[in-house]
């Protein structure tokens, strides 16, 4: 961390030391009424299965009641220096360490403020400036507290993170070795049956990153966008806006994959695509419009059903077209056609005139992680999705690419028997 960062981690809350001075006039309120406040904490706890199962253990209760009196009364004395940031960044690794979601501890700063409300009140009734200043000041700091907290949950989160992405980059290069070894026995079909493993892999350590990262981080959206609408605080408004959006980032993350690991069975049925594209089309439509991008959509008349889910061609058609309109961010023309390819199957095609894709990433294009987006833009679960749903579906895809003139997406899917269209 740089040596600044805690100095303009609270310029940025404008807590400033006149607030810090104004803390100190409830140290009187706080050894008070420390007892009655920490009770109330021990049962906040007990509604939590995490940290339910630590209380029966006496040594560890008496410890943690200890530790959040200490909190409470350094809340109100200070400093709030580097020294502060490092023991509040300890307190977070600890709780992270024990394996608690920040859904207990959010809660627990929510009860401390509505506690501290009523106290605050009686002794400045009659300095309303001055218990304005005061709630304010206690707002900012518990608010600091939260925001290091959950970074530290974060950060641990990460280490999860991490570990899955070397098992994944342990499982690429066991591909690459075993491909190197064994190419001169290897048909295409077989590559294809390598990768389908390996995306069965994902699948199981998507399930459950999704799991351990998704649920705390829906708790958390849950709390900002409370706390959001109950501050009028425009300082206080932009910070949770921000902890908001990158939560959000996150839970698409975890949205992409818990596609790679899905365990729901399709919906199959009979499907028509030029429904399928017109849909698609038509949710897309400003951001084409945005980006200059000509869209020519050619479908066969009385094109027959494909033997599909719809909602799940809607998510290959739209991670496709979406792909091709970042690779056209200043014009191009889009091409989605649909056509009958011999007597079994329908060609969907789409083509853009965009960037290309680099021929040292085109044979990698499908496996996860594998991106030509800039850093932070894209995760490389896209076109694996994609895959495992054409699979899904009895088909196949494949991609024809020329930097600086576009690529072309050609999906084989199989059509529904005569006798059963509708």
């Amino acid at each position: 961390m740089a040596v600044d960062d805690w100095k303009t981690r609270k310029g940025f809350l404008r807590f400033t030391r006149e607030e810090e001075v104004a803390l100190t006039v409830l140290q009187p309120i706080m050894v008070q009424h420390v007892d009655e406040l920490v009770g109330a904490f021990y049962r906040h706890l007990l509604s939590f299965p995490e940290t339910r199962r630590f209380l029966t253990d006496e040594l560890i209760s008496t410890r943690l009641l200890e530790a959040q009196k200490r909190y409470l009364l350094s809340l109100v004395t200070g400093p709030y220096d580097r020294a502060y940031e490092d023991g509040r960044r300890q307190i977070g690794r600890v709780h992270a360490r024990l394996g608690l979601t920040p859904e207990w501890y959010f809660g627990a700063y929510a009860l401390y403020l509505s506690l501290l409300q009523p106290l605050i009140f009686e002794k400045f009734r009659n300095q309303p400036d001055k218990y304005v200043a005061v709630r304010i000041a206690l707002t900012k700091v518990i608010f600091l507290d939260m925001q290091l907290a959950l970074e530290a949950y974060i950060e641990k989160s990460s280490e999860g993170q991490d570990f899955a992405v070397k098992q994944l980059a342990s499982f690429n290069h066991e591909l690459e070795k075993g491909l190197v070894q064994n190419r001169h026995v290897l048909s295409e079909t077989q590559q294809q049956l390598r990768l389908t493993e390996r995306v069965a892999e994902l699948g199981t350590l998507a399930a459950s990153m999704a799991h351990e990262i998704g649920t705390p981080m829906n708790v958390i959206l849950g709390r900002a966008e409370q706390l959001l609408q109950r501050t009028d605080d425009e300082t206080m408004k932009k910070g949770l806006t921000i902890i908001t959006a990158q939560v959000e980032r996150v839970t698409r993350l975890m949205n992409q994959l818990l596609a790679c690991a899905r365990r729901g069975s399709p919906n199959f049925r009979p499907v028509d695509l030029r429904d399928v594209v017109k849909n698609c089309l038509d949710a897309v439509e400003e951001r084409l419009s945005q980006h200059c991008v000509q869209v020519v959509s050619e479908q066969e008349e009385e094109l027959p059903h494909i033997h599909g889910d719809s909602d799940l061609m809607m998510q290959v058609l739209l991670n496709l077209v979406l792909n091709a309109v970042q690779a056209m961010p200043e014009s191009g023309t889009l091409r989605v056609a649909a056509a009958r390819d011999g007597e079994h199957h329908i060609r969907l095609t789409v083509a853009d005139t965009g960037c290309g894709i680099p021929p040292d990433v085109l044979p990698k294009i499908f496996e996860p992680f594998v991106t030509t987006k800039e850093r932070g833009k894209g995760t490389g679960l896209g076109l694996t999705v994609v895959l495992g749903i054409v699979q899904e579906h009895g088909g196949s895809i494949t991609v024809d690419s020329t930097p600086g003139q576009g690529t072309t997406f050609t999906l084989l899917l199989p059509r529904v028997a005569p006798s059963f269209q509708q």
